[in-house]
């Protein structure tokens, strides 16, 4: 056997994971074994003088310097000189298990340390460029024809400016919950008004371009999941179910009639004459809200990069409600409401590059598609009547790119 280095010695901190403990073997280069409990590891990671982090660290105490890897690593490696050996394996044999510690020094900060040392949590921040696409049309009666396509509106290119907040918590390594919310403000858009005689969108006898360039967006969201790690960590799956809520609160203002074909138009009624048209201010609210059922997968090929995947399917019931301004036949502040169920498609590909122990920067694409079945159109008169029609469909699709960053508790 050769003789231990007269300079410095090499400590390995190796753990051994089971169903029962975790246990910490501490071996010498002179053969000597400790076995600290992981709670005693604990303890020497946060003696005076040590800075506590959780990737890549060095922790110094008398003498030693501890390389404290991932924990996913399960390993953990102590150097020191050889006169400063003793010390080292005084402080770990003399450390006391978290549960004696804490009744012995209640309220202190190690036992707070140690009631959350099974929750990792994750606050994220980010902004971005989000582009929507809106669309809803109407039939002319309750059983879907008179014509088949009596009214449509759509929204192009609604660019939106958006802020995103983030909360992941994993609780014993397993339980999963993540929340979100964000909201946008919509810098730039186009609306589309259009009205029909004939199905299928023909005999066209009023449209109108318009501006669609103010308004806002809103979504919250919440999940729960068990997660599976696999191969050391480097794979997590965590099927998921939530719940979750969606606004689009969209403008049309600054109206120019570009069809006007009053021979086309249903008796007494009369399109505007071509050109702008002063006063417009229309306003229509959207509300998606239900649960969903989804998926998050996680692949980390370094301990710097993780790339997470994302897959929601939900089902919604939708409803929204119209100011139409200028219309004077109608009730204001509400001239018609919508009603229907739906369903929808959520998916996100986000990239986190590690900073630090404790910062992330991230880059998340996402791209999510909605639409309703068949619905109800009810419309409120100005005289106190109302009359219904069939909601023929409902269309929002949404695209993101946020940049970010996240703390790690």
């Amino acid at each position: 056997m050769s003789k231990p280095l007269s300079i410095a010695v090499t400590i390995m901190l190796i753990f051994f994971k089971s169903p029962e403990a975790i246990s910490a073997p501490v071996l010498l280069s002179s053969s000597q074994a400790l076995k600290p409990t992981p709670s005693q590891v604990e303890t020497l990671n946060h003696q005076a003088g040590i800075d506590s982090t959780q990737y890549h660290p060095e922790h110094r105490v008398l003498g030693f310097t501890l390389m404290k890897p991932p924990e996913n690593l399960g390993r953990g490696i102590l150097i020191g000189r050889q006169e400063n050996l003793a010390s080292a394996r005084h402080v770990v044999r003399t450390a006391k298990d978290d549960k004696t510690k804490t009744s012995a020094q209640g309220g202190t900060s190690e036992a707070r340390k140690s009631a959350f040392a099974g929750i990792e949590a994750e606050l994220g921040l980010s902004v971005g460029y989000r582009l929507d696409e809106f669309d809803w049309n109407i039939a002319g009666n309750n059983n879907g024809n008179n014509p088949n396509v009596l009214s449509e509106l759509t929204w192009d290119d609604l660019e939106i400016f958006q802020v995103k907040i983030a909360l992941e918590t994993i609780i014993s390594k397993v339980l999963y919950v993540r929340g979100s919310f964000d909201y946008g403000w919509i810098l730039d858009g186009v609306n589309q008004d259009s009205d029909f005689s004939g199905d299928n969108r023909t005999l066209e006898w009023s449209r109108s371009n318009n501006s669609a360039d103010d308004g806002n967006v809103l979504d919250a969201s919440l999940g729960f999941g068990y997660q599976f790690r696999l191969a050391k960590d480097k794979f997590r799956i965590t099927p998921l179910v939530g719940f979750s809520y969606h606004e689009q609160n969209l403008t049309i203002t600054d109206g120019v009639q570009t069809v006007s074909e009053p021979a086309l138009a249903p008796p007494g009624v009369s399109p505007p004459p071509l050109g702008p048209f002063a006063g417009l201010d229309g306003t229509y609210d959207a509300e998606w809200i239900g649960p969903w059922v989804g998926i998050d997968l996680l692949f980390r090929p370094n301990e710097k990069l993780s790339i997470i995947t994302t897959f929601e399917y939900h089902w919604a019931y939708y409803e929204a409600k119209a100011n139409w301004n200028l219309r004077t036949d109608l009730a204001h502040p509400k001239s018609f409401e919508h009603d229907a169920n739906g369903d929808g498609i959520f998916i996100s590909a986000g990239f986190y590059y590690a900073v630090d122990d404790q910062w992330s920067v991230d880059l998340i694409l996402s791209y999510q598609d909605w639409s309703t079945d068949q619905g109800t159109d009810r419309i409120f008169f100005a005289d106190g009547t109302q009359s219904e029609t069939q909601l023929n469909e409902v269309n929002w699709q949404s695209c993101a790119i946020m940049l970010g960053f996240a703390y790690r508790f």
